[in-house]
């Protein structure tokens, strides 16, 4: 009986042991939490460091006809359209260029600087429409851009850029009236802030002091003058063209022809025509025929070459009053009013050129250097 028992004891206890385990809530269960927390450790760590600010890579630019562009947010690698882009953004962003649309000459880097010399020379979209798209996708800048006078295709223009290469293209407003502002987007678009607020500064000071001082000029009192190109000195700036914007402020220009062109190189006018014209002053472009006209027998009949009132333009490192019409023409506007007005414009001539060849070119001028080029540009020559 006592074995019976035993046996009926050892059973109940194996029942026991068999249910208290079959109703435990198991491992797994309790080993989950533990194998997951260096799971969610590890996807934490990404999430905190995405969430770190990062410079963008690009930003929508808005050039001046509104187009939006994408460019790059670190811009170091440029190259302008045209010429007249190209003396503007020598003047403030000079490092930055991968090529040029026309070649420095030897006098031109005398000012300028030699290293300008050695950029590769890939043409101009617009004027002699010689640009070697091929070449200036190899260059691979990031961005190619137009600076000047808008034209009505200039959208399209910009767009066919980008097409055909790949570079972003831009059009950057500028003439005699907001070429400050030009400089300031350029500015801050290269991050060239302070140098773009000292040219803009320039520019709107200039545009300013030499307006307000004609308005004080009655226009009976204003002087005529002609500005003549050319080997024969016969190809003239008409009136009311973008390229005779200075003349046109500063007096009576006589050159008016039909359906002028709108080109640097003005308009073919004939000796008889500007006999009739007679202009009180003239104006000869460098390399025309300043030397010539005081012995030839045409040009000596004339009052302003008998008065001694004719000089020749500065032209380095370019014309004074366009070809091309771009910043240069500050200095030729103030040199023109003092010439015309030298009781209004009392300034003294010698400091302003050198302040503009600083400022735009980097280039100290000397006293000697001053008089040199001034040698036929000076009201005492």
């Amino acid at each position: 009986m006592k074995n019976k028992m035993k046996i009926l004891s050892l059973i109940f206890a194996l029942m026991l042991v068999f249910a208290v385990t079959a109703c435990s809530p198991g491992k797994p269960a309790e080993t989950r939490p533990e194998i997951e927390a260096p799971t969610e450790a590890l996807t934490e760590a990404p999430t905190e460091a995405a969430t770190e600010p990062a410079d963008p890579e690009t930003f929508v630019f808005t050039d001046s006809v509104g187009r939006e562009v994408e460019l790059p947010s670190n811009i170091e690698r440029i190259v302008p359209s045209g010429p007249l882009g190209q003396q503007i953004l020598l003047s403030i962003a000079g490092d930055m260029l991968v090529a040029l649309t026309n070649d420095v000459t030897d006098g031109q880097a005398y000012y300028l600087g030699e290293q300008y010399k050695e950029l590769p020379v890939i043409g101009q979209f617009f004027g002699s429409q010689d640009m070697n798209m091929e070449e200036l996708a190899r260059l691979a800048p990031q961005v190619v851009i137009d600076i000047g006078e808008p034209k009505g295709s200039i959208a399209e223009d910009m767009d066919t850029i980008t097409m055909q290469t790949g570079i972003p293209a831009i059009f950057i407003e500028a003439d005699l009236v907001n070429s400050g502002d030009a400089y300031r987007t350029l500015g801050e678009l290269l991050g060239k802030e302070e140098k773009g607020a000292a040219l803009s500064e320039y520019c709107d000071r200039v545009y300013a002091d030499v307006t307000t001082k004609m308005n004080e000029i009655p226009e009976e009192d204003r002087l005529s003058f002609a500005y003549l190109m050319g080997d024969n000195g016969l190809n003239a700036l008409s009136e009311g063209t973008y390229h005779a914007t200075i003349m046109d402020m500063l007096g009576n220009n006589v050159v008016e022809v039909e359906s002028p062109s709108q080109r640097g190189s003005g308009d073919e006018i004939n000796m008889e025509q500007l006999i009739i014209w007679d202009p009180e002053y003239i104006f000869f472009a460098s390399g025309s025929v300043y030397s010539d006209v005081e012995t030839d027998s045409a040009f000596s009949t004339l009052k302003a070459i008998q008065a001694g009132n004719y000089y020749e333009v500065p032209g380095l490192p370019y014309s004074w009053l366009g070809s091309p019409p771009s910043v240069n023409r500050y200095i030729g506007l103030q040199w023109m009013a003092h010439i015309l007005y030298p009781d209004v414009f009392t300034e003294d001539f010698e400091g302003i050129t050198q302040e503009y060849y600083k400022l735009f070119y980097d280039f100290e001028m000397s006293a000697e250097e001053y008089s040199e080029m001034m040698i036929n540009s000076t009201l005492e020559k």
